[in-house]
C-alpha cells in the first residue's frame, strides 16, 4: 500500500500521517518480557520497492478522498442506500433521501457488512462469530512517556511518539461481547468494563491511560466469496465487500486499494461495452488468488500472536527469544516466508500484464471480426 499512496500523493505527503516501523518487537503479554525483535532491515525493504508503515484508517480515508473529489468524485454524506435494482444497461440505487440514481456501473465498496453484496448473491451474508472480540484503542504516547517502562514501547521516531496504537484479541464470553454484535468499529465500551488483572504490569497501567476502547466482534463466514459480478454484468464488488478482513488485520486496507488499481488500470483500456465483462471477469481473476493468500498469511499471523496459556505458547515463545534479532536465519523464518511475495506485488503491473498477454489480443481478435463482417458487408451491395 505504501507504494500505492507513494505515488498517488508523494513520499512528502505521506511523511505526514505515516509512522515508518523498522521492528516488530515481541513481547509476552501476561509477564511483559520482552522476548525479541524482528528487524525490518532497509536493505531488504528496499528491494520490495515500499516501506512498512503504519497509519491510521482516517489518515488513508483522508487522502483517498481528497484524490477522488480533485478527480472529479461527487461525495454526499448523511446518506445511506436503501436498495438497488439490477439492470442492464442501467442499475439503480435508491438513497434513504428519496433520490433514486441510476448509473452504467455500481461498484459495491461498501466493507465486510457489504448491502451491495446480497445484490450479487441473492441472499442474506452468512457470517457466524469466530469467538473472538477485537478490542482497539489510542494511547497519547505523551502519556506514556511520563511513565519510564512505558516510554520504551514508544518508537525512537519522533512522529511515532504523538499515539500508541494497541489491538487486543480477546474471547467473547470474557468481553463482554453482546449475542447480537457484528463487523463494527462503533461500539464503544469502558476500559474499566473489562478485567486486566491476568495481563502484565505494563498492560495494565497502559489501560489505565485510556478510558474507552472500541470494540468489534471477528466474524467468519463458512465459504469464500468467489462471484464478484452480478448477474447483469453491471454490479461490482471491491475491497472488503468481495473479500471480508478480520477485524484487526494488519493488510485488509492494502488490498482495498490494490483491487481499485487493478480495476482502475484495466479500464484505461475500455474502448467498447464488450469489454466490460471481460474486465470484470479479468479483474476478479487477478485478485482472487491474491486476496486469499494474503488474507490466510494475515490470519495465521494473528494465530500466532494469540495463543493462550499452555505448550504451545510455550514453544513459540522459545523459538522468539532463540531467533532474537536473527529471525531470518532461525527458525520462525517460517512465520515470515512469503513477505517477499507480499511487499514485491505491484497491483498495476498485474492488471498490466493480463492486458498484454491477454487483453489486447482479444480485443484484435474482436476487431477483425468486426473488420471482416464490413467487409463482406461492401463486398456484397458491389
Amino acid at each position: 500500500m505504501s507504494k500505492i499512496l507513494k505515488k498517488w500523493v508523494g513520499a512528502e505527503e505521506l511523511a505526514k500521517s505515516a509512522v515508518l516501523n523498522v521492528a516488530t518487537p515481541w513481547y509476552d503479554l501476561n509477564t511483559g518480557e520482552r522476548m525479541g525483535c524482528a528487524q525490518w532491515r532497509p536493505a531488504v525493504m528496499k528491494e520490495t520497492g515500499g516501506d512498512f508503515l503504519l497509519m491510521k484508517h482516517e489518515d488513508v480515508h483522508r487522502m483517498v478522498y481528497r484524490l477522488a473529489v480533485d478527480a472529479g468524485a461527487q461525495v454526499d454524506f448523511g446518506v445511506t442506500v436503501e436498495s438497488v435494482t439490477a439492470g442492464n444497461p442501467q442499475p439503480q440505487v435508491r438513497l434513504s433521501s428519496g433520490e433514486v440514481l441510476k448509473a452504467d456501473l455500481i461498484i459495491g465498496a461498501d466493507g465486510p457488512r457489504s448491502k451491495i453484496r446480497r445484490y450479487v448473491h441473492k441472499k442474506e451474508d452468512d457470517a457466524l462469530p469466530s469467538g473472538f472480540t477485537i478490542f482497539g484503542t489510542t494511547i497519547p504516547a505523551t502519556e506514556m512517556m511520563k511513565d519510564p517502562e512505558l516510554a520504551k514501547l514508544v518508537q525512537a521516531n519522533e512522529r511515532a511518539k504523538a499515539e500508541f496504537a494497541v489491538q487486543m484479541y480477546w474471547p467473547d464470553e470474557d468481553a463482554g461481547t453482546p449475542k447480537d454484535a457484528t463487523e463494527s468499529w462503533y461500539d464503544i465500551v469502558p476500559t474499566s468494563s473489562v478485567r486486566f488483572d491476568n495481563l502484565g504490569d505494563n498492560v495494565q497501567r497502559m489501560m489505565k491511560l485510556t478510558p474507552y476502547l472500541y470494540r468489534t466482534r471477528w466474524m467468519t463466514r463458512a465459504t469464500e466469496i468467489d462471484e464478484w459480478t452480478d448477474e447483469s454484468g453491471r454490479i461490482v464488488l471491491m475491497g472488503e465487500a468481495a473479500h471480508p478482513w478480520f477485524p484487526g488485520g494488519t493488510y485488509g486496507p492494502a488490498m482495498a486499494l490494490e483491487d481499485a488499481v487493478v480495476f482502475g488500470t484495466l479500464f484505461q483500456h475500455l474502448s467498447s461495452w464488450e469489454q466490460v465483462p471481460v474486465f470484470l471477469n479479468a479483474y476478479r481473476e487477478i485478485r482472487f488468488d491474491r486476496t486469499t493468500a494474503v488474507n490466510d498469511m494475515d490470519v495465521s499471523n494473528a494465530a500466532f500472536v494469540r495463543l493462550p496459556p499452555g505448550p504451545e505458547k510455550d514453544a513459540r515463545n522459545a523459538d522468539i527469544r532463540l531467533a532474537r534479532d536473527e529471525w531470518d536465519d532461525g527458525s520462525l523464518k517460517e512465520q515470515f516466508e512469503g513477505l517477499a511475495n507480499l511487499f514485491c506485488y505491484e497491483a498495476e503491473d498485474a492488471a498490466q500484464e493480463w492486458w498484454v498477454t491477454w487483453g489486447r489480443y482479444g480485443q484484435a481478435a474482436r476487431d477483425s471480426v468486426q473488420f471482416g463482417y464490413h467487409t463482406l458487408a461492401t463486398n456484397v451491395r458491389a
